[in-house]
């Protein structure tokens, strides 16, 4: 079964999430297809793509979230040689710390085509395409598990988009690594100003969720609630988008502020 909601399938093609890709068997069903382009030989990026793991290279994401929830990883801007291997039995955790994570993740790699995929057991599958000269297409498949329980089902119906958020990161951290060479040091600025005002847009909003009392302002925050929704899912997460959306809520919240004044004061 294959769950394709386009939030879920960020940048993969309708051949690709149909496509059939190793590990698929070890998956009560797929969970999520995703995948971006990368401007770099095959080899370049298999190299970045193996140093996954909090005892090698991090996982090229939102440092600032992982950190907080005790996630504790080194941080890499370079290939280095003891890590270029991908053999079946290496175990991939999630952190240097296991015990103070809030939730303990590890997954054991059960496949490897040297150069083209690997498929870690609860995670699943990450596969290299060639599609051009210095062309190479980076491609996860993200298992689904077994769900027993209805408290299993809420639990995955909210730890999804969040593994969304943090995949998508992932890919575009391969990305750039890649592109750039080994190395460059990234800057995590622009991150840190897109979740933040993603997060004080969201407040924002509750504010306006808060004063609504006429139908003109209901409408105002749903239509806000469903731009926040694009921004942080769906558009590219450049802090650009998500300030502009910040301020756009600043000035409506500062305008409905300054009408209810005047009608106090009459």
């Amino acid at each position: 079964m294959f769950i394709k909601p386009y939030i879920f399938t960020w940048g993969a093609t309708d051949q690709e999430i149909s496509m059939s890709m190793p590990g698929d068997h070890l998956a009560p069903f797929i969970s999520s297809t995703r995948s971006i382009t990368i401007n770099a030989p095959i080899s370049d990026v298999w190299d970045w793509v193996i140093q996954l793991g909090a005892d090698r290279g991090g996982f090229y994401s939102y440092w600032f979230i992982e950190k907080p929830l005790g996630y504790k990883y080194r941080a890499q801007h370079r290939i280095e040689p003891e890590f270029k291997d991908m053999k079946v039995g290496r175990m991939i955790t999630s952190s240097l710390d296991p015990s103070k994570s809030v939730i303990k993740y590890s997954w054991p790699v059960v496949a490897v085509d040297p150069g083209r995929s690997f498929v870690l057991k609860g995670w699943g599958c990450f596969l290299l395409n060639k599609i051009g000269p210095g062309q190479t297409r980076l491609i996860v498949r993200t298992h689904g598990r077994p769900l027993q329980s209805w408290v299993e089902h809420l639990e995955y119906f909210f730890m999804m988009p969040l593994h969304y958020l943090m995949e998508r990161r992932m890919l575009m951290g391969i990305k750039a690594r890649a592109e750039a060479g080994p190395g460059l040091p990234f800057s995590s600025t622009p991150d840190i100003l897109w979740f933040l005002s993603i997060f004080l847009s969201f407040l924002s909003i509750i504010g306006l969720l808060i004063i609504s009392k006429s139908i003109q302002i209901e409408l105002l925050t749903i239509f806000y609630s469903i731009l926040w929704l694009l921004t942080l899912f769906i558009f590219y997460p450049n802090p650009i988008y998500s300030t502009t959306l910040l301020i756009l809520l600043i000035i409506n919240l500062a305008w409905i502020f300054k009408i209810r004044k005047r009608i106090t004061q009459k």
